[in-house]
């Protein structure tokens, strides 16, 4: 294999490498867009300027907060965005949260009975969880009733068989319900792995138990404003995690220090002593983490051959730039030395020629002969002269050149001593004929004659 041809061979194999690294980072970027429930604070923050951040807190079994701790941890926010100095118009200003909690449920409807997961929600639960919506509306804190619920496309289907359902009664648990709304579950692969096999009811947390205040929450999400980088996921830990609640920093989790934690922490990812049961949307969230963790390992592997390619041509460069450092060192000192000792000879020349007038010897001096400098035309009158112009002109030279030969300046140019030769030993410049006294001579021979 030629050299030329080896050159050819890496480039393309690094051409290739650096290509599917591109389409793996592309990868990556569309598995961390494609669960809606991982960009609350993007919504919340549209085009304000302002930095907001996404945290969530889940709570193991047995260690769940009820509905007052939660009412009590969102009086505290306006204090703590306060203490951080940040200025809302009011206390609702700055932060907007959401609480579920999940239980199973026996749902009935005019074509029959299915067994459903209830998720019991509160707060702005469908800002976080944005479905889309195929009849009715969501369900909020504004609603003066308490007993709408939102349910699925596949309970709709099985329980009345189609989805304009707003208005309509249910029965879950033997409670009487209305149906506010019905929606369309995720789709991506993530979501559809881990979400439950049996039909989804969203109703509001209270009517999961007969008492509101005793409501087990599991789940808890908060969009705060973040003046302070980690400042919503610390004002969260510290003000209703506790020693047992786990923090998650949705904002953040598919950045390269993210995932990076992943492969640093694996084996404690893996190892639990609290019994927390994550919702389907977070269990999605981890799996996505999982996947990017994986391209990542990927873009790894491939760039290792373009990384020793280019390891290579920096290490050469380098022992080319030493080389080429080391010859402009050389040559600089050279020259430095060589500017001294030009000076020293032209001391010592100096110094030559001083003797040699102090001693009384003949010594040639420089002479420079000034012309009278001609000034030429350079306009397009003078390219277009006609052949007689040119024929005077030419005669007006020759009488030029005649007259000077004529007034010893021929003589002059013909016996001058060269600048070069100026320098020459005193035994070379003996031998040359004074210039003074052959000018003299040709004046004089001029007026005899």
């Amino acid at each position: 294999m030629t050299k030329k041809l080896k050159y050819i061979t890496v480039a393309a194999v690094n051409a290739l490498l650096l290509t599917l690294i591109v389409i793996c980072l592309l990868r990556c970027r569309a598995i961390s867009g494609t669960l809606l429930s991982q960009q609350a604070a993007e919504f919340w923050t549209g085009e304000s300027e302002l930095r907001f951040a996404q945290v969530s807190c889940y709570f193991p079994v047995g260690n769940e907060k009820t509905l007052s701790e939660i009412r009590s941890f969102r009086d505290s926010l306006p204090k703590k965005l306060a203490d951080a100095g940040v200025e809302t118009r009011n206390d609702e200003d700055g932060w907007v949260d959401a609480y579920s909690t999940i239980s199973t449920v026996t749902a009935k409807g005019e074509r029959g009975s299915s067994e459903a997961t209830a998720i019991g929600v509160g707060g702005s639960f469908f800002l976080f969880h944005p479905y889309e919506l195929l009849s009715g509306s969501y369900i909020s804190d504004d609603d003066v009733m308490a007993d709408r619920v939102v349910i699925d496309r596949e309970l709709a289907w099985k329980l009345f068989g189609g989805t304009q359902l707003a208005g309509m009664t249910m029965d879950i648990n033997g409670k009487l319900c209305y149906i506010a709304g019905v929606i369309e579950r995720e789709t991506d692969k993530y979501s559809l792995r881990c979400a439950p096999e049996t039909p989804l009811i969203f109703m509001f947390s209270s009517q999961l138990d007969d008492e509101t205040e005793s409501a087990n929450i599991s789940s808890y999400e908060l969009v705060m404003l973040d003046p302070i980088s980690g400042f919503a996921e610390k004002t969260l830990s510290e003000g209703l995690a506790g020693s047992n609640g786990i923090v998650v920093e949705n904002s953040d989790r598919y950045s390269l220090a993210s995932i990076f934690s992943i492969f640093k922490n694996f084996g404690e990812r893996s190892i639990s002593d609290t019994a927390i049961v994550y919702p389907y949307w977070e269990n999605a969230a981890r799996l996505t983490e999982l996947y990017i963790a994986r391209l990542y390992v990927i873009i790894a592997l491939l760039a290792i051959f373009p990384l020793l390619c280019l390891a290579v041509i920096i290490v050469k460069l380098i022992k080319l730039l030493s080389v080429k450092l080391k010859e402009l060192s050389a040559r600089g000192k050279y020259l430095w030395q060589h500017r001294y000792d030009l000076r020293e000879e032209r001391r010592e020349k100096k110094a030559e020629r001083q003797r040699a007038i102090d001693s009384g010897e003949t010594v040639p001096r420089k002479v420079r002969l000034r012309f009278p400098k001609i000034k030429r035309k350079t306009s397009n009158a003078l390219k277009e002269k006609t052949p007689k112009q040119k024929k005077n002109k030419a005669r007006k030279v020759s009488a030029k050149k005649r007259n000077a030969r004529k007034n010893g300046v021929a003589a002059l140019m013909e016996f001058e001593p060269s600048a070069k030769n100026a320098d020459e030993s005193q035994d070379e410049a003996e031998l040359i004929p004074d210039i003074e006294s052959i000018v003299r001579e040709v004046l004089e021979n001029k007026q005899e004659n």
